[in-house]
C-alpha cells in the first residue's frame, strides 16, 4: 500500500480503519483474497479443451479435495474430474470463486464439499462455532448450488469427514461437524442430490476418524482416500448412470 494512502496512526483503530478493516480492504485492494490465480490457468486449458465424450465433473473444496490426487479418485471412464480445491479456504472464499473456478467452466456436475475450515475455532472453545459455523456452511452451500443450478450444471454434496481425538490440537468438535452434515443431509434429501457421505464411510468409534485414516486427525491419507472414492463413484453413478446404481 502507497504510504499516501495509510490512515493515520495516531488515531484510534488507525483512524477510520480497525486493524481488521485495513487487512480486509488490504487484501481486497489486491483482488486475490480467494487465491483466483491458483488455478487461472488451468481453467483457460480446460475452457480450450475439446469434448471428449465424458462428463466432467468439478471437484470444489479446500485441503481435503486439493489433496486427493488423480490416482486416488475414481477411475471411471466416462467421467473426467476436474480437482478445484485449494487448501485452508472456508465456504466464505470458495463462494468468492465458484464463478471462475467452477461456473466458467460449464461442467456436467459439481461436488461440494466445504465447511472444514469453517468449524476450526482459532480462539476459544470449538463448541461454541457451532450457531455461526452452521448459518455459514448452509448460506454458502446453498449459494453455491444455487449458481451451479442456474448455469445448468447437476450438484452432488457430501459430508465433512470425521475428525481424530485430539480435540485440543484439531480445533475442531465432532459435535459441529455432526451438525454440519446433518443439515447437508437433509439439504441433500430435500432438493434430491446426490450425496458423497464421506462421513459415514471413515467414522469410527464414537464417530471419530480412526488413526490409521489420518496423520494429523483432520485430513484423509491414502487409505481413507481409496475409502472415498468408491462412495463419491457411486454418487457419481447415480447421478448420471442410475442404471448402473443397484
Amino acid at each position: 500500500m502507497h504510504p499516501a494512502l495509510w490512515p493515520p496512526r495516531d488515531a484510534p483503530g488507525f483512524g477510520d480503519y480497525s486493524v481488521r478493516d485495513l487487512a480486509a480492504k488490504f487484501l481486497m485492494q489486491v483482488d486475490d483474497l480467494a487465491e483466483h490465480g491458483r488455478y487461472r490457468l488451468a481453467n483457460a486449458e480446460e475452457q480450450a479443451r475439446a469434448a471428449d465424450g465424458r462428463r466432467r465433473v468439478v471437484l470444489m473444496g479446500d485441503s481435503i479435495t486439493d489433496f486427493w490426487t488423480p490416482d486416488l479418485l475414481p477411475q471411471t471412464p466416462a467421467v473426467r474430474f476436474i480437482n478445484r480445491g485449494i487448501a485452508g479456504q472456508n465456504t466464505s472464499v470458495m463462494l468468492m470463486r465458484f464463478q471462475s473456478d467452477v461456473a466458467a467452466l460449464s461442467p456436467d456436475a459439481v461436488v461440494l464439499l466445504g465447511g472444514t475450515n469453517d468449524v476450526r475455532a482459532y480462539a476459544g472453545d470449538p463448541a461454541g462455532i457451532a450457531e455461526s459455523g452452521l448459518e455459514r456452511v448452509s448460506r454458502n452451500i446453498a449459494g453455491m448450488a444455487d449458481m451451479a443450478i442456474g448455469r445448468g450444471s447437476r450438484v452432488i454434496l457430501a459430508t465433512l469427514p470425521p475428525i481424530g481425538s485430539d480435540i485440543a490440537t484439531i480445533a475442531r468438535s465432532p459435535a459441529v461437524i455432526d451438525l454440519m452434515n446433518q443439515w447437508i443431509r437433509g439439504f441433500a434429501s430435500d432438493r434430491d442430490y446426490p450425496l458423497a457421505d464421506y462421513h459415514a464411510a471413515l467414522a469410527g468409534g464414537r464417530g471419530l476418524m480412526p488413526a490409521p485414516f489420518s496423520d494429523d486427525g483432520v485430513h484423509p491419507n491414502a487409505a481413507a482416500y481409496r475409502l472415498m472414492a468408491p462412495v463419491l463413484e457411486a454418487a457419481v453413478n447415480r447421478l448420471f448412470f442410475s442404471d448402473l446404481v443397484v
